[in-house]
């Protein structure tokens, strides 16, 4: 299924703009779109969202007490990708966004089994919407479990004002992590057991990632944790070494369960075998395309497609884009 993009975000985003002395009317146009009452899809929102970026020059478009100038995404990027692991990264970034010294000072702390990623207000600095928040979280955690090529988990997500009209969006943005409104700052709570994980992006193929944000932050991500990871870990390698989808009663094997725990496991845990193999397709698909030279056609053979008309049509409903659309997208 495509994404949709809920329609207060993409207001919030004009009100942005709107801020700093620009027509909304005209931003639109500019974006090609003749309204914003309704749910956008994935390629539409982009559009908006470069428009007003690149109309401003502000990455953060207009949300936040001073812009961000276009580039600055690709520079953190960059100084990311020389991390040696996850965990040095999610150091890097906060390091490189509190330098800004904008509208949010940034921390790193423990609890328990977590790494808890904290964004709190400074006294007297604009934050014009929830919008402001919810992209610095979805961006940065995104782009950081990007960095070490895992779908990466979020255990908690926090945010300092109530429920919005649209957090129903919110399970989808931050992978279905429990949440809770009205808290002192807002933030993420990430698995330590992630945080050793090798940074294996090169510096090229992470500005690159970063000039085409916010495509691909926007892609629909479910947490991947426990039995599920597990699960995606075993598809991805029979995907990767043989070009084919391995079905459950394989999968179990390799994990040395039987298919009926498998299933039930899986179950009580609220996740789809399908869900997990769909994931894991979409992911080396849109890894090939972004790091590779393959064609088309070689991409779709890796992913399991018969022919490349099927994977077309499926990259479509996952992205709304071709891929190759999707390959030359950026800034």
């Amino acid at each position: 299924m495509a994404v949709r993009i809920p329609e207060p975000i993409a207001a919030n985003i004009l009100e942005g703009a709107a801020g700093r002395g620009f027509d909304p009317a005209a931003l639109l146009a500019r974006a090609g779109l003749p309204r914003t009452d309704a749910d956008l899809g994935a390629p539409d929102f982009v559009r908006l969202v470069r428009a007003v970026t690149l109309t401003l020059d502000d990455e953060l478009a207009g949300l936040h007490d001073r812009p961000q100038r276009v580039g600055t995404h690709a520079i953190m990027a960059s100084y990311l990708s020389r991390a040696e692991t996850l965990g040095d990264a999610f150091a890097r970034a906060v390091r490189f966004m509190d330098l800004a010294d904008n509208s949010f000072r940034f921390s790193l702390g423990e609890g328990g089994a977590n790494l808890r990623l904290d964004m709190a207000r400074i006294p007297g600095r604009t934050v014009l919407n929830e919008t402001a928040i919810e992209m610095v979280l979805v961006l940065v955690s995104r782009m950081l479990f990007w960095m070490a090529g895992t779908p990466g988990a979020i255990n908690g997500a926090w945010f300092d004002y109530p429920a919005p009209a649209h957090s129903a969006s919110y399970p989808a943005m931050f992978q279905r992590a429990p949440m809770h409104f009205n808290q002192r700052t807002s933030g993420l709570a990430i698995p330590r057991t992630l945080l050793k994980l090798p940074v294996i992006r090169s510096e090229a193929e992470a500005v690159a990632y970063a000039r085409r944000t916010p495509l691909d932050a926007f892609l629909p991500q479910d947490g991947t944790t426990g039995l599920a990871l597990e699960v995606y870990v075993a598809v991805e390698s029979t995907l990767a070494a043989e070009g084919r989808l391995a079905d459950m009663a394989e999968t179990g094997a390799a994990l040395g369960m039987p298919v009926h725990t498998l299933r039930r496991r899986l179950k009580r845990d609220g996740v789809e075998y399908s869900d997990i193999r769909r994931q894991v397709r979409r992911d080396m698909a849109v890894r090939l395309l972004t790091t590779t030279d393959l064609s088309i056609e070689q991409i779709a053979e890796k992913t399991g497609f018969s022919e490349a008309s099927a994977f077309i049509r499926a990259f479509r409903s996952w992205t709304g884009l071709t891929p190759r659309a999707y390959r030359v997208s950026e800034f």
